[in-house]
């Protein structure tokens, strides 16, 4: 029954461990884009929409153009892999939303603008594909964050769920070496604060991915308040689960 016990312990603590390490990363990699701007005390990142376009600097203009789409495109299709990526704890319902949302709208809608912007001949006309490419798609300061924090955020959804899962066999596990002369009372502090450290990772991610995914490219920048306090949130909730890991193993030592 112990080494039973210390089996299971060990793949969900590897388990979940796993995916910690790998969602540490992913606050971050949502505030990864080209250049900054400054939003009322907030910091966010897009691109200028007007270049500055005269008729005899039309040419170098169009090119601006033309390689800030190139770039989105690109941006675009990293963050499809990554909404599709097996390797990820994305809901259904969210990672059909991420897909729809990154390659029926806004692909599309960048791969005509990248048309328009080959055929334009006027500095009017490349304006107005360069207004559309920043103010009506958004892809760095809405698509992107919103992308690797709902991943981010169903991954630690995930992770809570294999510390829930775990916990009844836990407490089972504690009360029998009680009741078998061991001395648990560093195991069962342990898991009472693995217990508290999963419920507040809970706390911290509960409706997060939904509140994410419902922000839209027109609502920025008054959304990107959202996305900070997501990835604070993000961010609080990795602390916790690490510290919820760390108090596994613990436990898995005390009982051994």
């Amino acid at each position: 029954m112990k080494h039973n016990f210390a089996r299971r312990m060990a793949i969900g603590a590897a388990a979940a461990g796993a995916v910690v390490g790998l969602v540490v990363m992913g606050p971050g990699a949502a505030w990864a884009a080209p250049t900054t701007t400054t939003t009322g005390s907030n910091t966010a990142t897009t691109q200028v929409s007007s270049p500055r376009c005269t008729p005899t600097t039309f040419a170098p203009a169009q090119q601006l153009v033309e390689a800030d789409l190139a770039g989105r495109v690109t941006q675009l299709n990293t963050l499809s892999a990554a909404a599709n990526n097996a390797a990820n704890h994305l809901t259904t319902s969210d990672r059909q939303t991420l897909q729809n949302d990154i390659t029926v709208v806004e692909l599309p809608g960048i791969e005509a603008l990248q048309t328009q912007a080959q055929s334009a001949t006027t500095c009017a006309g490349l304006q107005a594909v360069a207004h559309s490419m920043v103010y009506n798609y958004r892809v760095y300061v809405v698509m992107t964050p919103q992308t690797r924090l709902t991943v981010v955020f169903d991954d630690e959804t995930y992770i809570e769920g294999v510390f829930v899962n775990l916990e009844p066999r836990i407490a089972t596990a504690i009360s029998n070496a009680q009741t078998a002369g061991k001395d648990v009372t560093a195991a069962q502090a342990a898991f009472n604060d693995l217990q508290s450290q999963v419920s507040t990772a809970q706390g911290a991610t509960n409706g997060e991915s939904a509140q994410i995914l419902a922000q839209t490219p027109t609502g920025f920048p008054g959304n990107w308040p959202v996305f900070l306090a997501g990835r604070t949130n993000a961010t609080n909730a990795h602390t916790d689960l690490h510290a919820a890991y760390v108090d596994a193993q613990h436990i898995r030592a005390d009982l051994q």
